[in-house]
């Protein structure tokens, strides 16, 4: 189910092009919401915890309640509104306070006050004087109180706070914010993790090298898993994640780029928090213009990436065997060293016979043979089809990414590798294996120290790859092998002592 936010919930509404989505990032502090001078850039509902301030809330960013109606898809990007606006404990409305009353701000203000839902109205893009004088213009829809500001210049922003602060907040829900019973909420994705950085004494080696103890797990319970789902656009990524939800969370559509920017949704299965993120379909860069809506969303979606604990990568069943551009994406996910998922969507378009399975799996190896660790699932977003047994999969490519080796243990494992298959002799010297420790997880990362590491090919280094999965299998990640050389002061080191 979905995680239940106890904080109050600040939505903010209006028609096309008034500056909702520049208001949402003043308020996050960051610039979390796709921003253009163009009407139709938000469609979905944008969610952000907001805990700058006095008083925490959550904020959704939406799309224009009016004023799309000859785009397509306006009529399902208003309903996404008005579900958000229902959900909400506070609204805010935005009026074009720079051109003064449009005739569609009327058709906002009635709709909003259907919803019966306390609500404060602002004039944007109120820089200079002369704009404000304008923005009064909009006290002609029988408005008591209108707040002045310029979101792109952050004027305004204090008392904008001030007002959302005596309708909605209040010291019982930050002594709750403090206590820390909004844990799950509290992410700042600004902050750049470590997981992957190697940091270690190349000469040192420890003094457990010899104990074998048994594989540790670096996951807290605690911690929502965030799962980036990736791929083309229009491969059913929105549609998947709906399914996965629940509910209709996201707009879809058969249009090719209906979703134009990251959508991050909370939901709990079996006692386990998820942070699903459904992303704008990657094309190739030739295709996209440099200042186009396309290339912020293609930003959004890299940044995204990065900063997922598993990627799941949406492949379109019924477009045959993977492109060169999946690979390209798949690669991406590779380089950064996710955990990574293969789901096959709309497979109930596909003949029912097993060898077409397999041919497709296959096909998939023979494109993605740089990440063969994948598990691949065959799925249908559509019906449903083995959708949630996703969940289960990037459980275990979750945890097997964290899984840490004891320096004994991993010390035996590529003894036994360089004794039952010897690297070639370096100019009649051996090339001897002195230890090995595993450096990091996610992915699981080893260093070997040997005497000459420049002279160990790729194809050595695939055996050992081999060698490890054989006894421990990290399904779904890169195991990665960082050839080193003893440090000159640990050997002098060795010979003081």
């Amino acid at each position: 189910m979905p995680v239940q936010n106890s904080l109050p919930t600040v939505c903010i509404v209006g028609r096309t092009n008034v500056g909702k989505s520049t208001l949402f990032n003043a308020l996050a502090g960051r610039r979390k919401a796709v921003v253009k001078d163009q009407p139709g850039v938000t469609r979905d509902r944008y969610y952000e915890l907001v805990t700058r301030f006095d008083f925490p809330f959550t904020l959704i960013d939406t799309g224009a309640l009016v004023g799309e109606e000859d785009l397509v898809l306006h009529e399902a990007v208003k309903q996404q509104t008005e579900l958000a606006m229902r959900q909400s404990d506070l609204i805010i409305v935005v009026f074009d306070g720079l051109h003064g009353l449009h005739p569609l701000d009327s058709e906002v203000v009635d709709l909003v006050r259907q919803v019966e839902k306390p609500t404060i109205y602002v004039a944007n893009k109120c820089e200079k004087p002369s704009s404000a004088m304008t923005a009064t213009e909009l006290y002609g829809l029988g408005l008591e109180e209108i707040i002045p500001l310029s979101a792109a210049h952050r004027r305004g922003i204090r008392e904008l706070l001030a007002k959302m602060e005596e309708l909605v907040g209040s010291s019982e829900l930050k002594a709750e914010l403090a206590d820390g019973e909004d844990a799950a909420y509290q992410v700042n994705e600004d902050e750049e993790g470590d997981e992957g950085v190697v940091h270690f004494d190349e000469g040192d080696i420890p003094e457990n090298a010899d104990e074998e103890t048994a594989p540790e797990v670096e996951h807290d319970p605690n911690k929502a898993i965030n799962i980036a789902i990736i791929g083309k656009p229009n491969v059913g990524k929105s549609t998947f994640v709906n399914r996965l939800l629940g509910e209709d969370r996201l707009i879809t559509s058969p249009i090719a780029g209906t979703t134009r920017d990251s959508i991050k949704c909370e939901f709990i299965r079996n006692g386990q928090k998820f942070e699903i993120v459904d992303t704008a379909g990657l094309r190739k860069k030739a295709g996209v213009k440099d200042d186009s809506v396309e290339r912020f969303s293609n930003i959004r979606t890299l940044r995204s990436l990065a900063q997922s604990d598993v990627a799941v990568f949406l492949l379109d069943a019924s477009e045959g065997i993977p492109t060169e551009q999946d690979a390209k994406i798949v690669g991406l996910a590779h380089e950064k060293g996710k955990s990574l998922v293969i789901v096959v969507n709309k497979w109930d378009l596909i003949e029912k016979d097993p060898r077409i399975a397999e041919e497709y799996r296959h096909a998939i190896r023979v494109t993605f043979k740089f990440a063969p660790y994948a598990p691949v699932i065959f799925v249908s977003a559509l019906t449903g089809l083995r959708c949630l047994s996703v969940f289960d999969e990037v459980n275990t490519v979750y945890t097997a990414a964290r899984v840490r080796l004891s320096t004994g243990q991993v010390n035996k494992l590529f003894t036994d590798a360089f004794n039952s298959k010897p690297p070639p002799v370096y100019r009649g010297v051996p090339i001897k294996l002195l230890y090995a420790t595993q450096v990091a997880a996610n992915p699981p990362t080893f260093a070997v120290f040997v005497n000459h590491p420049e002279r160990l090919r790729f194809n050595y280094e695939r055996y050992l790859k081999n060698t490890v999965r054989r006894l421990y299998p990290f399904p779904g990640s890169d195991v990665r092998i960082l050839f080193r050389r003893r440090s000159r002061i640990t050997n002098q080191r060795r010979r003081v002592a």
